[in-house]
């Protein structure tokens, strides 16, 4: 599991069959924003259930609020 805050994160723009989506690349790898949690008790806690389920996720401290982002693709981080 990996806590990330703002600063360690750059927003970007992809391309999905859904249209254009919020996501970020960390280690060369897509996450999309999938859930938002008020502690970190409880994004801790959800992120667990992830990974006990096979999905590959992260927390981001947003300051005010805490965020899920799921591993999306390895190929979109390398759009320009």
């Amino acid at each position: 599991m990996i806590i990330l805050s703002l600063s360690e994160i750059e927003p970007r723009k992809f391309l999905t069959p859904w249209g254009n989506e919020k996501g970020i690349c960390y280690l060369g790898k897509t996450f999309l924003p999938i859930d938002v949690h008020a502690t970190h008790q409880e994004a801790i806690a959800a992120c667990r259930r992830d990974l006990e389920a096979g999905m590959i996720s992260i927390v981001v401290d947003e300051g005010d609020r805490l965020s899920i982002w799921w591993y999306f693709s390895d190929d979109l981080c390398h759009q320009t």
